[in-house]
């Protein structure tokens, strides 16, 4: 008789591909997996807590699950289920929680063989952080570091790009941590004799040294053209507030040397508003500051509170009503930015792959719509931006 698993994730790249060394896992056990969470005989969460929403989103799937009345094994795992402020029995107790997720790997290697109903594949090379920014959670839960062995990054690529994949993006909680050097890791990936592209994931300005941006540089054939840089406020006050390690001068020296070498680098960012403290003539010097520096596309984030951190324990917090005033007056720039940056880029030719959504996605990071052709799968073409075009 067969047995089934349903395996539903939340948050980032890592915990994708976390999911994916999960799904082999249960798959070398016998199982098949089913996206019929019915049909399943284990159901599997594996949850965010990065923010409360992310929280809320992870709490309301178990409840709706558990409202289902389903007789299947549910198990809860990843950063909510190692969240000291989330206490399941409150929801349920017939939910196994399992803190330690690689106890759901196969084995002690952390290597996937596919990557499920994904056009690119997702590379963890890293895990853990130790910046404990203000804000932020993750130090709490991921706070063991943890390195893949270069040999292992090596064959793992070697692997999905036989299997087709032409575009890797390398991730990791603090991707620069790599032990032994992100640029050593990105210079030997460079020399695997096959045809495909690696795409660094969100890295911080304090990671991205000389050498990396000559091994961009030097091998853009390779290395896609993108760089997403966190940033996180456009205020000094409030970036040492943070406990971010550099200021608002030393971040546009950095992207200004990054710019210079990189011909039609994109670059992308991450900001945070209505952090405790942040006054309203913080926030326009953070409008101000995204306006100057050439940004093609901002994810911002509302400020939410997490016990435990730093932030959580300052005074003079803002109300949600203020906070999404100035998450709105940011989506207004980042509409510009994005609408510019395409302009920039209408008629130029760009070496793309195809999603699986019928788009191209170029190594500008530029998704492009293409006819359901079976020409374009499995090989790289060139694509002209249009005006349709968008990040």
């Amino acid at each position: 008789m067969k047995k089934y698993y349903y395996i539903h994730t939340f948050g980032c790249k890592v915990n994708q591909y976390e999911s994916q060394l999960i799904s082999e896992k249960f798959e070398n056990d016998g199982f098949e997996r089913t996206e019929v969470i019915n049909n399943a005989n284990i159901v599997i969460i594996n949850s965010c807590t990065v923010t409360k929403k992310a929280d809320k989103k992870c709490i309301n799937f178990l409840k709706k699950i558990l409202n289902l009345q389903i007789k299947q094994k549910i198990i809860l795992t990843g950063c909510l289920a190692k969240n000291k402020t989330f206490d399941i029995s409150n929801i349920s107790t017939n939910i196994e929680v399992i803190k330690n997720k690689s106890l759901l790997f196969n084995k002690k290697k952390q290597i996937i063989s596919s990557f499920y109903k994904h056009s690119r594949a997702f590379l963890k090379i890293q895990d853990g952080c130790c910046n404990f920014c203000s804000y932020c959670i993750i130090p709490y839960i991921r706070n063991v570091s943890w390195s893949k062995e270069e040999n292992e990054v090596i064959l793992e690529i070697i692997k999905l790009v036989k299997l087709g994949y032409l575009e890797i993006v390398l991730t990791g909680i603090n991707i620069g941590k790599y032990q032994g050097g992100l640029s050593y890791l990105i210079g030997k990936i460079v020399k695997i004799p096959f045809n495909f592209r690696i795409r660094i994931s969100s890295i911080e300005l304090t990671e991205i040294d000389d050498k990396l941006i000559d091994i961009i540089k030097s091998n853009t054939d390779k290395i896609c053209n993108h760089l997403h840089i966190p940033l996180q406020s456009g205020s000094d006050e409030i970036l040492k507030n943070m406990n971010r390690k550099y200021s608002i001068k030393i971040f546009e020296k950095k992207i200004n040397k990054i710019i210079n070498s990189l011909q039609d680098v994109t670059l992308t960012t991450d900001v945070i508003t209505g952090f405790p403290g942040e006054t309203y003539k913080n926030h326009k010097e953070t409008c101000s500051f995204i306006k100057l520096i050439p940004f093609s596309k901002i994810h911002i984030f509302r400020y939410s509170d997490r016990k435990y951190t730093k932030a959580s324990n300052l005074i003079h917090k803002i109300h949600e009503n203020e906070i999404k005033d100035r998450s709105n007056d940011l989506f207004k720039i980042n509409l510009i930015k994005k609408k510019i940056f395409i302009k920039e880029n209408i008629g130029k030719i760009k070496k793309a792959i195809k999603l699986k959504s019928n788009e191209a996605l170029t190594d500008n990071y530029i998704k492009t719509k293409v006819d359901n052709n079976k020409k374009y799968n499995n090989c790289f073409f060139e694509i002209k931006i249009t005006e349709d075009s968008k990040i």
